[in-house]
């Protein structure tokens, strides 16, 4: 007989989405879940009449939460607490953030009614200062079990005195299955036309792309600031950036005062996973300067090596897949001068041809919606037998 769970969340990322239907197809558990509508912050969320609940066709039994935000964080779900006090599930998985108010009253319903509770999300990111720390431990250990996105967090928490059984590192991902079929039916000429068509005048030199938000957090002045380095060494690159964002201008400005225009194609925003795909394939390397995220997992999944910061503790849990000459380069945090010679030692010693393999290879042994579903699983069974 199936097990059931509800998964509580603030929202529902369209990132998320191949996660959520690898989970819904569960021959073990039947999953429930909640989210707000709409997403924050810019991020693009799925679609509502993928509910069952707003389309007759829809294929997900997910329901609607509302969120109340103050200061940019998530302080209160409505319905969270009803949902909680209200439903039947044999376990129940709340989103990680202390930050909401309702999260804590809902866990705490949880362990009087004596229902498996799972937190999901980031854990101990270790250089939590000592209030905080104290604070985030007491409401880690409301809940049975853990499920961290790297084995960093899972490694700090044990290290904190949770049970090593109970925390499982579930990963992240994006949707792996469209991205490999993107990669093994490419064309490498319609590629190579594409980069002619992109930069017409530079058509012989390597590309590099940078794709995400264009925000001051992920640091695109160091890699402009970079390449005009690798200019004056001789060493000129095409740089591509593709996303919107507020520092668009700065950035297009930056670019002028440092003489290396020509060298730069802003793409402008674009959610086609089919043309990111190719402008991923085409390029030598992925340099994200600042906090890597999900944009690491991206770009191994289409054989592209990634170079960022080696500054775990400024990082998000996905660098744990950049991998020191297998899937990409690191360079000192901050430094424009480490970052521009680890661009020249990416594309001078022509690296990707020797990564390609290993990045596809670290996505398809970890990172994908598979390897979560089955870590899900597994950790859900495992808190219904036992708690």
């Amino acid at each position: 007989m199936k097990k059931s769970c509800g998964l509580f969340t603030n929202i529902a990322p369209l990132y998320s989405r191949s996660l959520w239907y690898e989970l819904d197809a569960s021959e073990s558990i039947d999953y429930f879940f909640y989210s707000s509508k709409v997403g924050f912050s810019g991020i693009k969320t799925i679609d509502i009449n993928e509910s069952k609940i707003y389309n007759q066709s829809g294929k997900l039994n997910w329901f609607f939460l509302k969120n109340i935000l103050i200061k940019h964080l998530i302080f209160y779900q409505t319905g969270l607490i009803i949902k909680c006090l209200k439903t039947n599930y044999d376990a129940y998985i709340l989103y990680g953030e202390m930050h909401s108010f309702s999260n804590w009253i809902a866990a705490l319903i949880c362990k009087v009614r004596k229902k498996p509770l799972l937190f999901w999300g980031h854990g101990l990111k270790g250089n939590e200062k000592f209030l905080k720390k104290a604070i985030r431990l007491l409401y880690y250990r409301i809940a049975d079990y853990h499920l961290v996105y790297g084995s960093r967090s899972r490694m700090f928490m044990i290290n904190s005195g949770f049970n090593p059984k109970r925390v499982f590192t579930v990963y992240n991902s994006l949707d792996f299955v469209t991205h490999t079929t993107l990669y093994e039916t490419r064309n490498l000429s319609e590629l190579e036309e594409l980069k002619l068509k992109l930069f017409p005048t530079n058509t012989e030199l390597p590309v590099i792309i940078f794709i995400g938000r264009l925000t001051k957090e992920k640091k695109i002045s160091y890699l402009l600031n970079a390449l005009s380095l690798c200019k004056n060494k001789g060493n000129e690159y095409n740089c591509l950036i593709v996303g919107g964002g507020r520092e668009l201008k700065d950035l297009q400005n930056l670019s002028k005062s440092l003489g290396i225009k020509d060298l730069i194609r802003f793409f402008g925003p674009s959610y086609d996973e089919t043309i990111n795909s190719k402008l991923i394939m085409l390029s030598e390397c992925c340099v994200s300067p600042g906090n890597v995220g999900l944009t690491a997992i991206h770009s191994l999944s289409l054989g592209t090596p990634v170079i960022t910061h080696g500054n775990y503790y400024n990082q998000g849990p996905e660098v744990e897949s950049v991998i020191q000459n297998e899937t990409g380069l690191f360079f000192e945090e901050n430094n424009v001068e480490s970052l521009s010679k680890t661009i020249d030692d990416m594309i001078l010693n022509r690296k990707k041809l020797t990564m390609e393999a290993s990045c596809i290879e670290q996505v398809k042994e970890y990172w994908n919606p598979k390897k979560q579903s089955d870590i899900f699983e597994e950790a859900i069974l495992d808190s219904i037998k036992n708690c």
